[in-house]
């Protein structure tokens, strides 16, 4: 027994009919309640299936536990697969006392349709009836009327006796219904509203299933009666996800939609903001899904377009190549047998980890993947497995493949979750066996010069797509924000994030340009735009080549004053490649990043090699050294991070750090000792600070670990400077006292642009808030900058503001010491901020 969707609580609103399927086959089963559970997160779905020993059949035990754990106060509907199945859910219900008893509906209804119906109308907040009623009114696609479907229900209970009177009694009935009159019950009665409105569909792919839940949940609440149809034909209820579904509109349909009651007018508006908004799948305000289609719809024609947020500019051409998953051996698992105990907090941790960075990524395919990770129906028969004493990398793979199996049965939508059920799969086993993650890139050489295509990609995995020498990166999901984005940033990889998932149509070897400033991929690429793209990319090259040139040298004003132009590094490789592109300092390293491969806490002696590996690449220099952002769209593996307590207003950076003072302690002295190790100069700061207080407890820490260091008579080297991170608006507006004997200040602009418009930055439905030229952000800088250089802090900035050249001209105006950039992002900032005349001069050198 399982649940589609596991631990709902009391504390997500009022309770809401349970669901049980029961089959003959445990795979069914499961596979419908993942699906079903996609339309209705906060439904407890139990798949009771298979018997006892896990073979074909019912089990009694299995279908009494299925009714206990989906009963939450609200009732269950039953719905099965044959007729054996009945009789075991009929006896299972005998069995329970009256109260209960008088809960449960076991309906006649195809088990697919009919969980799915009944499970958007239980998410809905409808009543035990209607549950039951929508289940059974599957069986006619929603056009019949609500009475005759509660009569139906009732009669597909008695139907459960046995005899064939009851089930032909019940199928007549269903068809009497199917004859019903949906537009006479929306006609308003006297003195009630009623409201009417023909809207277009604006989504590619118009009402299918997806869609279809979404009208269903925005109705959920509302006092009215609603139909929708095409313009002069039969309506359907627009409660009834099969009805809706079964009306065959498509992207460019007209949808006429009335209601009646005294919600008329809220449940119009609710409709309408749906369909306008294209279901947030595409069209209107969803540019990068509509184009994605589009192009895809034709797969081999000329010039197809794929539209998505532009991450790392540059031009790319060659041949595409999609990221698969490999195919794995669970035989290579077998042997890796352990303790129950110890096998099952291994699936913990690793689980913990994926779940981290799917919060990281945000957005709603992150969404979707959440709910599927958190999936009882892959969840339990993993652990079930691993008590039986399996490995986890054993029990979690077959449990992953079963599910993807019963989905890739399905239809269109459900083989896509298979699909999505795969690429999870594949990532907890990558935390399992971390040799997996080894194998998830195809082999240098193909990689060399191609067009990458994939659904999503790991930080690790894009730094190795540019050692092997890439040509650039489009992916169906991601942001700018994500962490593979700043790698590839860094790197200068041209990456195109958030295109959509019909990029992965896209056959291996298509012509292709990647065009990642403006957000395009064009494949297949006709000639004449590879041969555009070609010209663009040489002169995009001779560019890249003199600023490079000129890049070794300082910038220095008009006025005589120097800016320093410093790189944002996370690995050794980053700082190499930093100091190839000229940057005169480390601004801002990254240590957390340093450690994403870590599945336990990195030892202070391996905080030091690392630290030491990047400090040995920028001999002589500066490097600044920001202590372990924890938290907010920074999760560290080890850590039992959660999205809410350790979100971007929890307790994150310097919070976490103070909060953890031993863990801390540890970081603090690893970096005091891998300074003595080199001659660099060593900036180190503290990130999300807010008040005075926690800087004087940041110094004090600073002051405990060289103490520590020095009783224990280790070799070590206190900063040469001390600084913290501005992000937190409440730092920025008091920095004359936040920064008080302080050597610097660095300004996360990516931060403190979110703080101050209140949006998450990772989250596409408040992108349009993060706006670095609103009049707010830069009377916050100016004050910042001025307060700051009279407190004789030195102010360096990092994020996108310092590395986009209109604005760092803009920052270099007001007062900045140092702007703090990508790697690859170096050149272009140096060039933009010289004189003219010190361009020249520097290029004639």
């Amino acid at each position: 027994m399982s649940l589609g969707r596991a631990e709902v609580s009391a504390d997500d609103g009022p309770p809401r009919v349970g669901l049980v399927l029961v089959s003959h086959v445990a795979a069914i089963a499961q596979g419908v309640a993942v699906l079903a559970g996609q339309m209705a997160q906060d439904v407890a779905i139990a798949a009771a299936a298979g018997t006892d020993d896990g073979g074909i059949g019912t089990s009694f035990d299995l279908v009494q536990a299925g009714l206990l754990e989906a009963e939450r106060g609200a009732g269950v509907v039953v719905l099965y697969d044959l007729g054996s199945a009945l009789l075991t859910s009929e006896s299972a219900v005998e069995l329970l006392d009256g109260a209960q008893r008088a809960r449960v509906r076991i309906v006649d209804a195809p088990l697919v349709e009919g969980a799915l119906a009944a499970a958007v109308r239980a998410q809905g907040g409808g009543t035990l009836a209607e549950v039951a009623e929508a289940a059974v009114a599957a069986n006619r696609a929603g056009t019949g009327d609500g009475a005759g479907v509660a009569e139906a229900a009732v009669a597909s209970n008695r139907a459960g006796t046995g005899d064939g009177a009851g089930v032909a009694a019940s199928t007549e009935r269903a068809g009497r219904i199917a004859t019903g009159d949906v537009a006479g019950s929306v006609e308003p009665a006297p003195g009630q509203p009623g409201a009417r409105r023909v809207l277009t569909l604006v989504n590619e792919l118009g009402l299918h299933l997806r869609p279809a839940a979404a009208l269903v949940r925005a109705l959920a609440g509302l006092d009215a009666r609603v139909a929708l149809s095409r313009p002069g034909e039969p309506p359907v209820d627009a409660r009834s996800l099969l009805g809706v579904v079964g009306l065959g509109l498509r992207g460019g349909d007209e949808l006429e939609v009335r209601a009646a009651g005294p919600d008329a007018h809220r449940a119009l508006e609710a409709v309408s903001d749906q369909v306008n908004g294209g279901f947030d799948e595409g069209g209107a305000g969803a540019r990068a899904t509509t184009g994605s289609l589009a192009a895809s719809a034709a797969p081999g024609g000329a010039g197809g377009r794929f539209d998505g947020t532009g991450v790392s500019p540059g031009t790319a051409i060659g041949p595409t190549l999609r990221l698969r998953q490999p195919e794995i051996d669970v035989g290579s698992f077998a042997d890796r047998q352990r303790e129950p105990a110890v096998e099952d907090a291994r699936l913990t941790a690793a689980l913990d980890e994926v779940r981290r960075e799917i919060h990281a990524i945000g957005g709603e395919l992150a969404d979707a993947h959440a709910m599927l990770l958190d999936d009882a129906a892959l969840l339990q028969p993993a652990r079930a497995a691993v008590a039986a004493g399996l490995s986890a990398e054993l029990a979690w793979w077959r449990a992953v493949e079963s599910a993807r199996a019963a989905l890739a049965a399905g239809d269109e939508l459900a083989a896509g979750r298979a699909a999505d059920v795969s690429d999870l799969g594949l990532r907890v086993l990558a935390g399992l066996d971390p040799a997996i993650a080894a194998n998830t890139l195809p082999p240098a050489g193909d990689l060399r010069g191609a067009v990458v295509v994939a659904e999503d990609v790991l930080p690790s995995q894009v730094q190795r797509l540019a050692a092997a020498e890439s040509a650039g990166l489009v992916t169906a999901a991601g942001s700018r924000t994500a962490h593979a984005s700043l790698v590839a940033r860094g790197l200068g990889l041209p990456m195109v994030a958030a295109a959509g998932r019909a990029i992965l149509d896209i056959p291996d070897r298509t012509p292709a340009v990647l065009e990642a400033a403006a957000g395009e991929l064009l494949a297949p690429a006709t000639r004449d735009q590879i041969r555009s793209a070609r010209d663009r990319a040489n002169k995009e090259l001779a560019t890249r080549e003199a600023q490079l040139a000129a890049a070794r040298l300082p910038v220095v004003l008009s006025d005589g004053r120097q800016v320093v132009i410093g790189a944002n590094v996370a690995s050794a490789t980053e700082a190499r490649a930093a100091l190839v592109s000229g940057a005169d300092a480390i601004g801002l390293l990254r240590t957390e990043l340093l450690f994403l491969d870590q599945r336990t806490p990195p030892s202070e002696d391996e905080q030091v090699a690392r630290l030491s590996q990047v400090l040995a690449e920028f001999p002589g220099r500066r490097v600044t050294i920001r202590t372990f952002d924890v938290g907010g769209d920074k999760p560290l593996p080890w850590l039992r991070l959660d999205a809410r307590r350790h979100g971007f207003l929890g307790q994150r950076g310097l919070r976490y750090g103070l909060g953890h003072l031993e863990e801390f302690r540890t970081h603090v002295r690893a970096v005091l000792r891998a300074a003595a190790m080199h001659d660099a100069e060593i900036a180190l700061m503290a990130p999300m600070v807010t008040y005075a207080d926690e800087v004087q407890a940041f110094r004090e820490l600073v002051d405990a670990a060289a103490a520590e260091l020095v009783a224990a008579n280790t070799a070590h080297r206190r900063p040469d400077a001390l600084g913290i991170m501005v992000e937190v608006p409440a730092a920025a507006l008091a920095i004359d006292q936040v920064a008080a004997g302080l050597d610097f200040v660095s300004v996360g602009s990516n931060d403190l642009l979110q703080y101050l418009a209140a949006a998450e930055r990772t989250l596409p439905e408040v992108g349009f808030l993060y706006r670095p030229e609103a009049v707010a952000v830069w009377r916050t800088l100016e004050r910042l900058i001025d307060d700051a250089r009279s407190a004789g802090a030195a102010v360096a900035v990092c994020g996108e503001m310092a590395e986009d050249p209109r604005l760092a001209r803009r920052l270099v105006d007001l007062g900045v010491d140092e702007l703090s950039v990508p790697p690859g992002r170096v050149p272009e900032v140096k060039a933009a901020l010289r004189p003219a005349n010190q361009s020249g001069a520097a290029r004639a050198g």
